[in-house]
């Protein structure tokens, strides 16, 4: 039962990032929220994904030196989320007045305790006694756990703040977020491990002169940041390329999450046959073929909503190896070398550095059009993240040879 019980963790986060990511543009930009400019909007974010760099760092030596007796990671799941609740709460408050501040404060306070609760959560992946493949299992029940989160925002977001609000909408899903990472500390046992009491810049610098560990980084940091880019304008893909109402966003959603579920499965095994990183991989070639015909829709002789459904359905081979494999890639490198939180904690540093990276470029990009008729910004933004992706595979395939980074590379 470790896996299922673990997955619960994901659950409460994904919900309440997914949720952020999938709305956060269209509230702060539409008619019917605050109506800032973009660009404003994706400093805010860009701001908010730097201080959960800086907290993941922080946070990751803190669990990793942490002697308690209820563990090194559990304390943080238990008092962090409940404040990252609240915060997600206030994010669709906003005040009549210095909503750019308002937005950037929060977002920022939101990021920092979701390094709290993300950081050891993740470490306990290398915490738990098991063997390889186990590890890939149980990193795929946490990858089934991120997706079932992401489908109950995708697919419960939208009617829920049609009907009642956004506000009523977070309410709802910051008690449901609570209630799934608190069962998940409640429930799951660390393993016997003890607080390591390396200085913070040493064990930095030993990190660093990983080679593994940096080949790992470089090639995921450059796929993120393009991906990214894609996750944040999903709504706008959907009303302005595929010319379908808002009420259709959680139905092309939900048909994503479903082709990755479906997916899920035939990754886990073939990241336990071939090595995660080699999976990984040849995944993200499939993306960096269809990303440049995500920004063609409407503009080939095909129908756009039977494109972007056939997209949205190619779109569960690289999101369900996205889900799956990149934390059992480096659990498998913190079970070798220790310091498992921190090695989380250089993780979240580098993706949350992408994840700024992503939403400042997007807010640069929308100022050239993302309405009907005016959509030169969003139709470059699928384009640019192939390239970002191909750039990441280079990574990852010069490196890869000499610094293997999971069994059998």
């Amino acid at each position: 039962m470790t896996g299922p019980l673990y997955a619960l963790g994901a659950v409460g986060a994904s919900l309440l990032v997914q949720t952020l990511t999938l709305w956060l543009f269209p509230f702060y930009t539409g008619s019917s929220g605050p109506h800032l400019p973009p660009q404003q909007v994706g400093l805010a974010l860009a701001a908010g994904r730097l201080s959960n760099s800086l907290g993941d760092v922080l946070v990751a030596r803190w669990s990793d030196v942490l002697a308690t007796r209820w563990g090194r990671r559990r304390p943080f799941l238990v008092g962090a989320s409940p404040l990252l609740a609240a915060c997600f709460v206030l994010l669709w408050v906003p005040p009549r007045q210095g909503t750019a501040v308002y937005l950037a404060a929060v977002l920022a306070a939101f990021f920092a305790l979701f390094a709290a609760v993300v950081n050891p959560y993740l470490a306990l992946l290398a915490d738990l006694e098991l063997s390889g493949p186990r590890r890939v299992a149980t990193a795929a029940w946490q990858a089934a756990g991120n997706l079932f989160g992401t489908a109950l925002a995708y697919v419960l977001s939208g009617p829920f703040h049609a009907r009642w609000g956004f506000p009523a909408m977070a309410v709802v899903f910051a008690v449901g977020s609570l209630v799934c990472l608190w069962g998940c500390a409640a429930s799951v046992r660390e393993g016997a491990t003890r607080p390591t009491g390396t200085p913070l810049a040493t064990a930095l610098a030993s990190l660093a002169h990983s080679g593994a560990l940096r080949a790992y980084l470089a090639g995921l940091a450059l796929a993120w940041v393009g991906l990214s880019m894609v996750s944040l304008v999903l709504v706008f893909l959907v009303t302005v390329l595929m010319d379908l109402p808002t009420s259709a966003v959680p139905g092309v959603l939900a048909a994503a999450l479903l082709s990755t579920a479906a997916c899920l499965p035939a990754m886990a095994r073939w990241g336990q046959r071939a090595g995660a990183q080699q999976t990984l991989e040849a995944c993200l070639w499939v993306a960096a073929a269809f990303l440049p015909v995500v920004s063609l829709i409407g503009l080939l002789p095909v129908s756009p909503q039977l494109l972007g459904y056939g997209l949205v359905a190619l779109s569960g081979v690289p999101l369900a190896a996205l889900y799956a494999l990149p934390n059992a890639v480096l659990a498998h490198l913190a079970s070798r070398h220790g310091l498992p939180a921190l090695h989380f904690g250089v993780q979240g540093l580098v993706l949350n550095l992408a994840n700024a990276a992503a939403a400042f470029a997007v807010g640069l990009l929308l100022r050239l059009g993302y309405g009907p008729g005016a959509d030169l910004g969003l139709r470059l933004i699928p384009t640019c993240a192939a390239g970002l992706v191909l750039s990441g595979l280079w990574a990852f395939r010069r490196l890869r040879y000499s610094c293997p980074t999971s069994p059998g590379s």
